[in-house]
């Protein structure tokens, strides 16, 4: 969903909606969706929940993480320091192993080749 969210002024009648097709508009309707227009005067299809979430859009309320977070935060975000070696083995670890054991392997074989014959 948009972050961005405006009010809700009015509900529209579906009949007198412009801009859609006959089946478009009875899609919507079969779907839930009901035809709303916001303060931007654009039509918006919501369902009926999603129109009581849209009530209280528009940043006019006060919520409790914005009473307690201090604007300016004197706390300074220190960057998570990217140890690419470690987690390339963490997440390798078992291919690299393979690869390890395949190159000694075929090493001792070049080396020492009366071993097979």
């Amino acid at each position: 969903m948009s972050k961005h969210k405006t009010k809700i002024v009015k509900e529209l009648d579906p009949q007198e909606v412009e801009g859609y097709s006959k089946a478009r508009l009875e899609h919507y309707l079969s779907l839930g969706y009901r035809p709303y227009l916001n303060e931007k005067g654009q039509v918006k299809w919501l369902t009926p929940a999603q129109m009581t979430m849209r009530g209280s859009a528009g940043g006019t309320g006060l919520s409790l993480k914005k009473l307690l977070k201090p604007k300016n935060s004197y706390i300074s975000k220190k960057r998570r320091k990217r140890r690419h070696w470690r987690s390339f083995f963490r997440e390798h670890w078992l291919m690299i192993l393979i690869v390890i054991v395949v190159a000694l392997v075929t090493l001792i074989l070049l080396r020492y080749p009366n071993l097979i014959f």
